[in-house]
């Protein structure tokens, strides 16, 4: 007898469930097209895969959109967020790799120097 109270709890419960998973993820899709915009001039030459991917996830994340799925807009949009973050990691590491080799190879050269030319 007292299980009857809960059953239209659970199913309110559920329906709200559904209603918030139901809005447009505005906030997602700004936040991947903003790190994709960030990550395409740095992850361009050393990351074009990882860009790829999250460039490609962004726009089927759009057509999702265009589609009223925004569930599965929320997902790749949070997705390609990643995926463009791995990508602006990705190129930075590059970038950083090759600054240490030429400040590594500038070091050489300066003790090459003063080998030949001790004063």
């Amino acid at each position: 007898m007292t299980r009857t109270p809960l059953i239209p709890l659970a199913a309110l419960a559920l329906a709200l469930a559904a209603c918030a998973s139901t809005d447009k993820p505005e906030r997602e899709m700004g936040a991947a097209r903003a790190m994709v915009s960030q990550a395409r001039p740095i992850a361009a030459v050393d990351a074009p895969q990882q860009l790829a991917e999250a460039q490609l996830k962004l726009g089927r994340a759009e057509d999702a959109m265009q589609r009223k799925q925004y569930e599965h807009a929320r997902i790749l949009a949070r997705q390609a967020e990643v995926d463009a973050r791995l990508a602006w990691s990705v190129a930075e590491n590059a970038r950083a790799q090759r600054n240490a080799t030429e400040v590594q190879d500038a070091n050489r050269a300066l003790r090459q120097e003063i080998e030949r030319n001790p004063q």
